[in-house]
């Protein structure tokens, strides 16, 4: 049967005929099989209808293997499982529903070697319930999981409450710093290739690319600060910020990402554009990195009257507006940015000097109040959405629960429930049957007990994740604070003690000196015989040191020497390198003994040709 099967014929009845044959059918008016003749109704049709206490309406093609009981508890499962972050794959639910076909005894015609469902029910079960819908899930953490929580995001939202009960601080004054990374790799899109063709190549800059860290900061009204630059090398120039607007600035790093020092070169210049004051104060959310919360910044925030609340860890991709509606479309407009200058450009790579420009023409386009609004807007729906409408159920995220985590433990235990159902259960033969007689006024029909139906949860359990109180390393887990209060000033000059006391530790190693029972062994240095370059080697060894002088400069030797000294390969003096013009050490010969090898060689040829 095709998949996409259309009909070519119309029923030759309509739904009216049928209530009508079955009213008489019922009020003993009419046969079945004179109804059926009647109203041109199939027998068979016109049976079951008269055998249900309710009129449902007649379906088209096949009957479905489960009722729709059971496969409502199949969309509930699968809708449970995405939230709790193990969403089921196609070939997944194909399997499931073969498991659970096979522990109710139900009348199928799935693959027994493969033990999976068809194709054709996958897609026919998806048309029957649209709430489901195949997508790409985004790879998230276990940390972020476990940290999204109403403890974490609820002691969020009081301290926010806390600091606006205070100060009352406007949309315009409350601002979001976060740093994200744009590489000099492109990522390449869907092209236009012959059909047919399996490997399709396209250019890009290089194997690995450079990152590049953008600072940005976004208030709650729609106002940018510029952003700026941390690029990954040594010494800044000028050409990295071509084609930049004026008010954005760079600086470098070693690795290419935001630190301590680098922070607080950002925090004046955010402080700069915004201009907070006593009486109009500023607030920041932001992130908390290690880098945001130092001793230096914290004098800043009390200094200029910031005040800065960090979010709880690993949700910012839940509550942090940049991530959730600038960030994304800022990397998606910059790719497309790079991609056009590779083609523009071709042979030319991307180096640090044109991110500064593609960045600037990317954000231009996507820096606009409507994300910014949004932004924020969807920070405080997904808070509003996921505990307030309780999507994270207490079931899910704080009870620890024994489940079947992995696939292979659930399919054992739905092979032992298949096993015991068919060890206690043996196939009933259907005991209702069509009377064969038309002219029998009553209609006998015999339903045999129903079975007691497995439910989906005796089969397969909705994973979860346990919920934990420390980290992978032993610390505790942080939490979102005010990094402006006192108790943070506290906590960081701890912080900094412990610090200094360490590295005083590490400064006074003591030296492990040799055992007296050890002898060491020096060996000493072999005094080369023409052309040795210093001196000082040369008397290395010698008991009675003789007193030289330089043969040019007549100045005399002393230990230690301030210049280096080389030797004369024939008369075996020593003279000042710099006095020699630049001579070298190999096969150097002095002023006087070149003039008198000079000297010796005239007499000889004279006395040849005498």
């Amino acid at each position: 049967m095709p998949r996409n099967y259309i009909r070519k014929t119309e029923p030759k009845y309509q739904i009216e005929d049928l209530r009508h044959a079955i009213e008489d059918v019922k009020s003993k008016k009419l046969t079945l099989g004179q109804a059926a003749t009647k109203y041109s109704v199939p027998k068979t049709t016109l049976f079951k209808q008269v055998k249900q206490n309710e009129f449902k309406m007649p379906k088209k093609g096949r009957y479905t293997v489960f009722n729709k009981e059971q496969e409502d508890q199949l969309e509930k499962y699968i809708l449970n499982c995405c939230k709790s972050f193990y969403g089921i794959t196609p070939s997944s639910l194909r399997r499931i529903a073969f498991r659970f076909a096979e522990a109710n005894k139900l009348k199928h015609n799935f693959n027994t070697e493969t033990q999976l469902a068809g194709k054709d029910w996958y897609y026919g079960f998806m048309s029957r319930h649209p709430s489901i819908s195949l997508q790409i899930p985004e790879a998230t953490s276990i940390n972020r999981i476990s940290a999204f929580n109403a403890i974490e995001v609820n002691l969020f939202f009081d301290q926010l409450k806390t600091i606006q009960t205070k100060y009352n601080i406007p949309g315009h004054r409350i601002f979001n710093i976060d740093e994200t990374g744009f590489s000099t790799l492109q990522k390449n899109y869907k092209i236009l290739a012959p059909k047919g063709l399996k490997q399709i190549a396209k250019a890009t800059s290089g194997e690995r690319g450079v990152t590049t860290t953008v600072v940005c900061a976004v208030s709650a009204s729609g106002i940018y600060v510029p952003p700026m630059f941390i690029f990954k090398r040594k010494r800044i120039s000028e050409l990295l910020l071509k084609g930049c607007n004026s008010d954005m600035i760079a600086t470098v790093s070693d690795s290419g990402w935001i630190n301590e020092s680098i922070f607080l070169d950002y925090l004046r210049h955010f402080i700069s554009f915004v201009k907070p004051t006593k009486e109009e104060p500023v607030l920041i959310i932001l992130d908390n990195h290690e880098s945001h919360i130092s001793l230096g910044a914290y004098e800043l925030f009390r200094e200029y009257n910031l005040q800065v609340l960090s979010l709880p860890p690993h949700v910012s991709h839940k509550m942090q507006p940049l991530d959730l509606t600038i960030f994304s479309s800022l990397k998606m407009a910059y790719n497309k940015e790079c991609e056009l200058y590779m083609v523009n450009n071709p042979g030319k790579r991307i180096s640090q000097y044109e991110v500064g420009e593609l960045f600037t023409k990317a954000y231009n386009k996507t820096a606009n109040i409507c994300k910014a609004l949004s932004g924020f807007r969807a920070a405080r729906d997904k808070f509003k959405d996921s505990f307030e409408n309780k999507i994270f159920d207490q079931s899910h995220t704080s009870q620890t629960q024994e489940c079947d985590v992995h696939e292979t433990e659930a399919e054992q235990s739905l092979n032992e429930s298949v096993n015991t159902v068919s060890q206690s259960q043996t196939p009933t033969q259907d005991s209702t049957s069509i009377p064969e007689n038309d002219n029998d006024l009553s209609v006998t029909i015999n339903i045999p007990p129903p079975s007691t139906p497995v439910p989906l949860a005796e089969i397969i359990n909705v994973p979860v994740i346990p919920t934990t109180t420390t980290t992978s390393k032993g610390q505790n887990k942080k939490h979102s604070q005010i990094l402006s209060s006192t108790p943070i000033k506290i906590q960081l000059e701890e912080k900094l003690k412990r610090q200094c006391e360490r590295k005083a530790k590490k400064e006074k190693v003591p030296i492990k000196k040799p055992e007296k029972n050890i002898k060491i062994i020096q060996k000493k240095p072999q005094v080369r015989g023409k052309g040795i370059r210093n001196l000082k080697k040369a008397l290395q060894g010698n008991e009675n040191e003789e007193e030289f002088y330089c043969i040019i400069c007549n100045e005399k030797y002393e230990s230690p020497p301030i210049e280096d000294w080389i030797m004369c390969a024939i008369c075996k003096l020593w003279a000042h390198e710099k006095c020699t013009a630049g001579e070298t050490s190999k096969g150097y010969v002095c002023d006087m003994c070149h003039t008198n090898k000079l000297f010796y060689f005239i007499i000889k040829i004279e006395l040849c040709r005498s």
